[in-house]
């Protein structure tokens, strides 16, 4: 009987039949040269991902065996969680001799595969660092894995094996943040959530309906908004939870830049924080603790995440569990207080 022979790599020759184009131009398009024409482009990047094109390990050792790259890919909107991630991962890096190579991921861009593959070509970093929500993208997580790019995440849902993912408990999190306002004497409380598809949005969303059925409430249909982490979605939302005929006494925002935007509804309508109103957030940015009165939040922990996933990448050890789970912590501050007594 005659040994099963192995499948054969995929080659840029195999691209170019593929696309109808020459091997020349497959070569100039990956290693995202100038002058070529955007439908040759298109062509090309197609077929790459069509046949499931990987750049040969060999040729990539000769142009030099590391980058000493890390990237950290993102499509998150909310500017102050990137930037607390890009601080844990420079960290990570400068300790170590990398460099950090920021880039953001255009969800509504068309070509975004495109310009992701090309970026993968060009940069030929270490290792992929990804944010939620890109580390749940199903057609980039199959662009890292055909490529054969190292990656690690921060709190992805669905993590590929082998693949560290770094998280904290954002369930239990969101529970204790609301529990605390319980334990204020609240029962009326509101929550705008995030982005529909984030799948932190879902999981706080979830630990806010665990603490009301702890205490025997149910959720509000009329107290439930979707924002987009940004804080014109809480402005947006607060002024609109505060003008229900039966107003929420506490809001909880999914994340800091919401709850200063329903800081800002409430004092646009007259409201005094926290004698007319509580307010909490979640992350523990920048603004948390800047703003007046500072925010009752949680502390995520994303700095030391995207230090922990660096170093993953850094120093890979398969003898460490995939997915490794960082504490939160509740801050309390001057943003919630016990309910109005006029209520």
């Amino acid at each position: 009987m005659g040994s099963a022979r192995l499948p054969r790599a995929i080659t840029i020759e195999d691209v170019a039949e593929r696309a109808g184009v020459s091997a020349k131009t497959v070569s100039r398009v990956l290693n995202n040269e100038p002058n070529v024409r955007q439908n040759k482009r298109e062509m090309v990047m197609q077929a790459s991902r069509d046949l499931g094109y990987r750049p040969n390990p060999a040729a990539r050792s000769l142009a030099g065996a590391k980058s000493f790259l890390i990237a950290h890919l993102y499509d998150n909107p909310a500017p102050e969680y990137i930037a607390a991630a890009n601080d844990g991962i420079y960290a990570a890096c400068r300790a170590n001799g990398y460099f950090l190579l920021p880039e953001y991921v255009d969800p509504k861009a068309n070509d975004r595969l495109d310009r992701l593959m090309n970026f993968l070509m060009t940069a030929r970093a270490d290792g992929v660092i990804l944010t939620p929500p890109l580390c749940d993208d199903i057609e980039v997580l199959n662009i890292l894995n055909q490529t054969d790019t190292p990656y690690a995440s921060l709190s992805a849902t669905h993590p590929s094996i082998g693949r560290p993912v770094i998280n904290h408990d954002e369930r239990a999190a969101a529970r204790d943040l609301v529990l605390h306002l319980i334990g204020l004497g609240h029962r009326e409380i509101a929550m705008i959530t995030g982005p529909a598809g984030h799948n932190a949005a879902r999981v706080r969303e979830l630990g806010y309906i665990d603490a009301l059925q702890q205490a025997g409430l149910s959720p509000r249909p009329d107290f439930s908004e979707r924002g987009d982490y940004t804080m014109r979605s809480g402005i947006v939302f607060g002024q609109k939870l505060l003008c229900l005929p039966s107003r929420p006494t506490a809001i909880f925002a999914a994340n800091d830049d919401m709850a200063v935007g329903v800081l800002t509804a409430a004092f646009s309508l007259g409201y005094q924080i926290p004698n007319d109103l509580s307010v909490v957030g979640y992350d523990d940015n920048r603004l948390a603790s800047a703003v007046w009165p500072p925010l009752t939040t949680i502390r995520q922990p994303v700095a030391e995440m995207g230090r922990r996933a660096a170093e993953r990448l850094m120093s890979p050890d398969p003898l460490q569990p995939d997915r490794e789970t960082l504490d939160f912590k509740l801050i309390i501050r001057a943003s919630t207080g016990p309910v109005p007594a006029y209520l």
